[in-house]
């Protein structure tokens, strides 16, 4: 009978440790380096983009970096208990206002963690006001390959009036800003904001 009990007791030892998760950090988490490259601009530059013969100038309010607290596994356990764990995951931040339009540009740059791995997500937007927006969502690193809900499509060359770039992703969609364009080197490219109406970054800024 001791010898039944005793097997049965391993087992369920056994078990709850098995059902627990499988890694546990709770330190602060950083963004990886090549991530952060993702963001080309230091925060005070100014960015102009040209439509026709007019132009619409954007001002960096500052790159902020910061981490915050997040909830990234839950375990159930093998009796019923649920136990959450927290990690300070770091965040990066930019944001480009317009000077005479509502217009604005943001960079938003998150590490991310769960049960099968950690990842870093791009998110770039461009808004007039706080009603209308596109955005990109790109995954800049990871450590598995599951579905993270990118949004874009990506072509190696882009002609945009008649300027060549390289390496582009771009999202179009049926309201305004109905196309948006960033790579990597420039950061935000271009963005249409009418049936005809596309703002392409400033040559001056770009050589």
């Amino acid at each position: 009978m001791k010898r039944i009990l005793l097997v049965i007791s391993l087992v369920f030892i056994i078990l709850l440790i098995g059902c627990g998760p499988k890694s546990i950090n709770s330190e602060d988490e950083t963004l990886d380096s090549l991530s952060v490259r993702w963001i080309p601009y230091y925060g005070s530059e100014n960015v102009a983009f040209e439509y026709d013969e007019s132009q619409m100038l954007f001002s960096g309010a500052g790159r902020e970096s910061y981490f915050e607290n997040v909830r990234y596994m839950t375990d159930q356990g093998f009796i019923g208990q649920q136990e959450d764990y927290y990690a300070n995951l770091e965040r990066q931040d930019l944001i480009f206002n317009s000077v005479s339009t509502p217009y604005f540009i943001k960079y938003h740059l998150e590490r991310n963690k769960g049960e099968l791995g950690d990842w870093d997500i791009l998110r770039v937007s461009v808004g007039d006001g706080d009603y209308y927006q596109n955005e990109l969502k790109i995954v800049t690193f990871e450590t598995d390959n599951s579905d993270k809900g990118e949004n874009y499509t990506f072509k190696k060359e882009q002609v945009l009036n008649g300027i060549t770039f390289d390496s582009v992703y771009f999202k179009k969609q049926e309201r305004r800003p109905f196309e948006l364009y960033f790579s990597k080197r420039y950061g935000v490219i271009a963005f249409k904001v009418s049936a005809t109406e596309l703002w392409i970054i400033q040559q001056d800024t770009i050589n």
